[in-house]
C-alpha cells in the first residue's frame, strides 16, 4: 500500500509539473512593469533658519508585480535619488524644526536606494493577504501623497501584514499590523532604512458607499510604545456628500499620545470641507475649516507622512501641522484654474491661536501643474508663511518638479 502510494504520489506530480511550469510561466508573462523618474528643486528659509536651505535631486522608482498564481502574486518596488547639488543646514537649532532639520527641504536631500516593497499578495475570493513591505495609503497610516507636502522623490513605505475583505456590499475593510516604516530620508543626506514602529501598530479601517452620493470612512490606529511613554492612538472618521456637482464633507480625529507632557497628550479635531464648480467657465473652488478643540494637546494624525495631509486644512507645502496645534481654528479658501493646457491653484488659509507660541499663522500660494504629455509632468510650488509672534523671519518655500511615468 506504501508502495502504491508513493508511486501514485510520483505519478501526480509527474502530471501536475508542467500545468505548474505553465501557470508559472504565465504569471511572469503577466507581470507588471510601472516606474518613475523625478527631478526636483527646492529652495526653503524655513523658520528660524538663519538662511534658505536648497537641494536639487533626481531619482525615481520601478515597480514589478507578478500575475496571479493560484491566488498568490509577488511585487517588488525599488527606489533611489541621487542628490546633485544641496546647501542645508544640517545644524540648524531652530526649534519649529525636528531634530534640527528643516522638514521642507531635507525630505528631498536624500541619496541612496531603498528596496521598499517586497511582498507577498494571496487573494481567495473577496479576502486578500498581503505581507512584506508595501506602500500604504489610508488616512491614519499613509504613505506620501501625489500633489501634496508629503510628497517627494522617495515615497514612504511600510513593514506590514495587511488584510483586505470587500464581502459586504458596498464596503471595503482593511485591518493590519505595521512593524517597521521607511521615511522618506534620514535627516542627514541618506535614503531612510526601516525602523521598527515602537513595538508595532494595529489598525482596521472600513469604507462604505452603499447610500447613493454619500461615502463614509472611519479608521483606528493604536501604536505600542517600547514605553508606556510611547503609546499613540488615533480615532479618524470622515463622510462625503455627492450634491450635484458639488462635494461637503466632514471630519473629525481623536487622538492620544503619551509622548507629550501630561496635560497635553489628548488631541481633538473637527473639520468641513465643500468643493466643486464655481458656475464661470471651468473655474472650480476648495473651502476647508478645520478646528483643534484641546486647550493643550496637538493632534496626532497617524503613521506615515502622508499622514500629515489628512486635515482638510492642511497646506500643499507645510502640511497639517498648524492646523493641528491644540485649540486651533484654521479656514483655508483656493481657486481651482485651468488655463492654456495647465491646471493653476491660487490658495490662502489662516490659523488662529491665542495659546500657541507662534500666534496666528498665515499662508498663501500657488500651485500650477502642467502635463507636457501623458508621462511627462512639470509641478511648480510656491508658499509664503508669515506667524505672529516669537520669530520674525517669514518663510518663503519654492519646488520645482518634473515627473516622468512609464
Amino acid at each position: 500500500m506504501k508502495k502504491f502510494s508513493c508511486l501514485s504520489l510520483i505519478a501526480s506530480m509527474a502530471i501536475a509539473t508542467p500545468l505548474l511550469a505553465d501557470k508559472v510561466s504565465e504569471a511572469f508573462e503577466n507581470m507588471e512593469v510601472k516606474g518613475e523618474i523625478k527631478t526636483a528643486y527646492v529652495n526653503s528659509n524655513f523658520l528660524g533658519a538663519s538662511e534658505s536651505d536648497s537641494v536639487l535631486a533626481i531619482g525615481g522608482n520601478i515597480g514589478i508585480v507578478t500575475g496571479d498564481f493560484y491566488g498568490f502574486k509577488a511585487g517588488i518596488t525599488f527606489q533611489a535619488s541621487s542628490v546633485l547639488s544641496d546647501d542645508v543646514d544640517n545644524n540648524n537649532s531652530s526649534p519649529f524644526n525636528v531634530n534640527g532639520v528643516s522638514k521642507r527641504a531635507h525630505y528631498f536631500d536624500a541619496s541612496g536606494a531603498v528596496l521598499s516593497e517586497a511582498y507577498l499578495q494571496y487573494t481567495l475570493s473577496n479576502t486578500s493577504l498581503k505581507v512584506g513591505r508595501q506602500f500604504i495609503y489610508t488616512p491614519l497610516v499613509s504613505t506620501g501623497l501625489e500633489n501634496k507636502s508629503s510628497e517627494a522623490i522617495i515615497k514612504d513605505s511600510f513593514e506590514a501584514y495587511l488584510l483586505t475583505n470587500t464581502d459586504l456590499p458596498d464596503t471595503k475593510i482593511v485591518a493590519g499590523y505595521i512593524n517597521k516604516w521607511q521615511a522618506q530620508s534620514d535627516g542627514l543626506g541618506d535614503v531612510a532604512d526601516f525602523e521598527d514602529v515602537e513595538d508595532g501598530a494595529y489598525t482596521i479601517y472600513a469604507k462604505n458607499n452603499s447610500i447613493e452620493n454619500l461615502t463614509l470612512q472611519a479608521q483606528f490606529l493604536n501604536i505600542d510604545g517600547k514605553t508606556s511613554t510611547g503609546d499613540k492612538d488615533a480615532f479618524y472618521f470622515q463622510a462625503d456628500y455627492k450634491l450635484g456637482h458639488h462635494t461637503v464633507s466632514a471630519q473629525y480625529l481623536n487622538s492620544t499620545d503619551k509622548s507629550q507632557a501630561s496635560n497635553a497628550q489628548d488631541g481633538e479635531l473637527f473639520g468641513l470641507k465643500a468643493t466643486g464648480p464655481l458656475g464661470l467657465g471651468k473655474l472650480g473652488y476648495l473651502l476647508a475649516y478645520n478646528s483643534s478643540t484641546d486647550n493643550n494637546g496637538a493632534v496626532f494624525t497617524g503613521a506615515g507622512e502622508g499622514a500629515t495631509d489628512t486635515p482638510f486644512t492642511a497646506m500643499p507645502v507645510h502640511d497639517g501641522g498648524v492646523p493641528t496645534r491644540a485649540d486651533t481654528d484654521t479656514i483655508v479658501g483656493a481657486i481651482v484654474v485651468p488655463a492654456f493646457g495647465a491646471t493653476f491653484i491660487p490658495y490662502a488659509g489662516k490659523s488662529f491661536s491665542d495659546s500657541h507660541a507662534l500666534g496666528d499663522v498665515t499662508a498663501m500660494g500657488a500651485m500650477a501643474i502642467y502635463p507636457i504629455n501623458k508621462n511627462l509632468l512639470v509641478k511648480v510650488d510656491f508658499e509664503h508663511v508669515k506667524v505672529q509672534k516669537l520669530i520674525s523671519e517669514n518663510t518663503d518655500t519654492t519646488r520645482v518638479y518634473l515627473s516622468y511615468k512609464f
